[in-house]
């Protein structure tokens, strides 16, 4: 498909998550597209492209427009929106192309289901910056292009562009704050997460420090005070990591703006007593850390080394005694897990004094090791595309029963919800701020609640959701006198941002409330082994031979050697 002569190529990014998924997970926040304001800033400015956005969270399908090229992005839960949009799409323009990129390839190429993706005119696999241009301009000139397209290499993010700033500053208004990308790629081992696997991406590639300050600026001259640090581990590589924060100390200093950052990171970062301080200063008040268990066995079992170095509970208390609160990611389900799991998981988050804990089941993504040694003993299921898309849908055959997994799971969540429960645990965090390491912030924290009000307020399935979560909440009357006692204390802990941390407390509680209130072993699709399932089959003969990945060999043994080592200590106890 050529051109026509004098008019330029209409290219449109088409954003078109899962509408269900996308509502039930983010409770009505809408965060930005990322990818198409980085690719955008990749295309030449120079009269051969015309570029458009349609976000389908705001704007009418009905209402796009005819373009020469539909190009989608997403993850795997998103793919039936995505394809019934573009059936919609090419039956009323049939003369247009369609090109789908993003993790969903990855992972589809990972999984050996590439097939579902054959909708699409082309489909990418890989970093697109580099090849956005080629791939645009063969279409504009009518080369013929192959339906599987791999990029050649990782693209060198020190090399990034700023967003492509017409299409940012014309709709980040509509949005949750802005995310912004600063960093690729992790350092550590988790037997069970596809960031290692990705070609060249066990080890961190970062932005550089200036790139992130002079868009930060931007943003903030946009009017946006939150924004997400998005990345796969802000401390992957801890003196990059300070010396962005210098920057943004020192930015902030210049110019008086003060936006509140959230950010993805590991529990080591207790281990960086100055980076902490400077992370409070700069505006950070909340962190994602992937606490996944508070048992030892089962952090060994996925090689999640740096939880394993210090007492998990410690370490938590530690880095929230500056002031942050610590997002929890959960998991149920490692082999090494046993019925205690779940208490043992309530005791850890009100030892820990933790704010959220919202667990999720484990889900073996393609290309993992573990999707890798679920394979080999047939284990997996085939469901959602092998994604944890719904909450109690899996992929993984668990050794624990199935009804086990179902019981513990609501007792975790029953006990969870409850107000006396959740009271300790916010009391137990403002006594942990009083301790004397609390560290001030002058932002106002990346949680808005005016903001998400706002955002709520147009969106009829969330204010379904809401008028939901507060009848709930209030369809249990101890609820109300748990969170005016919650309250009090906001007010006696105002001099150290009381009233911000009794939001996140009251919205996570309230969150648990909406989502367990009513569950049910209806709500659950898992599978545990067959009865005769020989325990020594967790762990297949062929595991380490199979072990191919693009790392260095040296950490692909690391890796090994713990999970090998915790999973025979699990059959010989279990045999």
């Amino acid at each position: 498909m050529s051109t026509v002569a004098g008019k330029p190529f209409r290219v449109a990014f088409i954003h078109a998550p899962d509408p269900v998924y996308a509502d039930t997970q983010n409770y009505g926040a809408k965060f930005m597209p990322v990818w198409a304001y980085t690719l955008g800033a990749h295309i030449p400015g120079d009269g051969r492209f015309e570029l458009s956005l349609t976000d389908c969270r705001f704007e009418p399908e009905a209402g796009i427009e005819e373009a020469d090229v539909f190009l989608f992005s997403g993850i795997n839960q998103d793919f039936s929106n995505m394809d019934r949009v573009r059936a919609e799409l090419l039956r009323r323009f049939p003369n247009s192309k369609s090109m789908i990129g993003g993790p969903i390839c990855w992972s589809f190429e990972q999984a050996g289901t590439l097939e579902q993706l054959e909708t699409f005119d082309h489909a990418f696999i890989g970093d697109g910056e580099e090849e956005i241009e080629r791939l645009l301009e063969a279409l504009r000139t009518g080369e013929t292009l192959e339906h599987i397209i791999k990029s050649p290499r990782r693209f060198p993010i020190n090399e990034a562009r700023p967003f492509y700033r017409p299409m940012l500053d014309n709709t980040v208004g509509r949005y949750y704050g802005a995310v912004l990308e600063v960093s690729r790629g992790c350092p550590f081992l988790c037997e069970f997460c596809d960031i290692r696997i990705l070609p060249d991406n066990n080890r961190p590639h970062n932005k550089s420090p200036e790139l992130i300050v002079s868009e930060l600026d931007h943003l903030a001259r946009q009017g946006v005070n939150q924004v997400l640090f998005a990345c796969d581990n802000f401390i992957g590589e801890p003196r990059w990591a300070e010396e962005v924060i210098d920057k943004i100390l020192e930015w902030q200093e210049r110019t008086g703006f003060r936006p509140s950052l959230y950010t993805w990171l590991t529990i080591n970062l207790n281990k960086y007593d100055s980076l902490m301080e400077k992370m409070r200063r700069a505006g950070f008040d909340m962190l994602f850390i992937g606490i996944e268990s508070f048992s030892q066995n089962s952090l060994l079992e996925t090689a999640k080394v740096q939880n394993t170095a210090r007492g998990m509970i410690d370490v938590v208390r530690q880095i929230q005694a500056r002031g942050f609160i610590v997002v929890a990611g959960l998991i149920f389900g490692f082999d090494s897990d046993t019925d205690e799991a779940f208490q043992t998981t309530l005791d850890g988050l009100r030892d820990g004094a933790l704010l959220s804990g919202d667990p999720s089941l484990l889900t073996a993504l393609p290309g993992t090791p573990l999707y890798r040694r679920m394979k080999l003993s047939n284990r997996l299921r085939d469901v959602r595309f092998g994604l944890g898309g719904y909450k109690y849908q899996t992929n993984v055959r668990y050794v624990l029963p199935a009804k086990t997994m179902i019981d513990g799971y609501k007792h975790f969540v029953s006990e969870f919800s409850k107000g006396s429960y959740q009271y300790q645990r916010l009391k137990g965090f403002f006594e942990l701020i009083n301790e004397g390491q609390f560290v001030a912030m002058e932002g106002k924290g990346f949680g808005n609640l005016g903001l998400f009000i706002k955002m709520i307020a147009a969106n009829k399935a969330a204010l379904w959701q809401m008028t939901q979560r507060l009848a709930r909440f209030a369809a249990q009357p101890a609820n109300i006198y748990w969170a005016f006692r919650g309250f009090l204390l906001a007010l006696r802990n105002l001099d150290k941002g009381g009233f911000g941390y009794f939001q996140f407390w009251f919205f996570a509680w309230t969150n648990a409330v909406l989502k367990y209130r009513y569950i049910a072993d209806s709500d659950f699709d898992i599978e545990s082994v067959a009865e005769d399932f020989d325990i020594k089959d967790i762990l297949p003969d062929d595991y380490q031979s199979t072990a191919d990945e693009d790392i260095p060999a040296g950490k692909i043994k690391a890796q090994l050697r713990a999970t090998t080592a915790q999973l025979e200590s699990v059959i010989a106890e279990r045999a």
